[in-house]
């Protein structure tokens, strides 16, 4: 298994990274847990499908499809060799190119077309005509996302601050202290960021948190213990709570495995 990461210079304000995933015979049959990272995703995926595993149901897509936000992990699992190019987007980039609806496809990975017919025509041939020359695909995919239309209104641009702020301050913060960004109430703000973001405030941050945490576990940059406090849990119980949650299993069960996959992509 290979997973490759292309720059972002020029779409940089749109595209958190493109990434370009290859299984093996070898690597068959893969299978592994994916803990969201904040952001919705394009994929395109040729030559084999991938199975998605979400409180027990189970979803086989290839070609175009889009992931919404995850509030928690799921199963990820291919079980033929083959290949798929991705696109990260920035938390309010799919609802700038498509004025959507994003909390609509909370929690699913769904074909493209089922929630933005315009956008699939618009990438589809795109992904189809170079998909033997992945550096030129995402070249061309570059130069398609520059041109399409992305205008910010003001609600737009007080999300992407009330964004920033999050980032800024690795999670660690309230919904609250959103309010200083924000020109409308703590109602209103829920309301516009769960629309364009997908998540809500709270949960947002709740798991920009946690995956700042393993992010830095995962590159062995501090002890885990001393992260636990750093992020501002109050003890290894509180720690434990939110684990559980976002990966569905212990902390006990999951650092005496390997996580190979994990790792490589939360490891950047």
């Amino acid at each position: 298994m290979t997973l490759e990461y292309y720059d972002v210079d020029d779409v940089g304000s749109l595209v958190e990274e493109f990434f370009h995933l290859s299984f093996y015979e070898d690597d068959i049959p893969f299978e592994s847990t994916i803990l969201p990272i904040c952001s919705t995703t394009i994929i395109f995926i040729y030559n084999n499908s991938h199975r998605f595993t979400y409180k027990k149901k189970k979803t086989e897509l290839n070609g175009l499809i889009v992931s919404g936000q995850f509030y928690d992990s799921y199963q990820f699992s291919v079980n033929n060799k083959g290949y798929s190019l991705g696109i990260s987007l920035h938390p309010t980039s799919l609802y700038k190119l498509t004025k959507l609806n994003v909390s609509k496809i909370k929690n699913k990975h769904i074909p493209l077309i089922e929630f933005s017919n315009e956008l699939h025509h618009l990438l589809y041939p795109i992904f189809q005509a170079h998909h033997n020359d992945i550096p030129k695909l995402v070249q061309c995919l570059k130069k398609v996302i520059l041109k399409l239309p992305t205008d910010n209104d003001n609600v737009v641009s007080q999300i992407d601050q009330v964004i920033d702020l999050i980032h800024t301050k690795e999670g660690m913060l309230n919904t609250y202290e959103l309010l200083d960004k924000v020109s409308f109430s703590q109602k209103t703000l829920e309301t516009h960021f769960k629309k364009i973001v997908g998540l809500t405030p709270g949960k947002y941050i709740r798991l920009y948190r946690f995956v700042n945490l393993m992010r830095k576990y995962e590159g062995k940059e501090i002890k885990l213990k001393d992260l636990i406090y750093m992020y501002n849990y109050y003890d290894h119980s509180h720690f434990s709570k939110d684990f559980k949650h976002f990966m569905k299993q212990s902390p006990k069960h999951y650092f005496k495995s390997e996580h190979p996959f994990l790792n490589k992509y939360l490891n950047r």
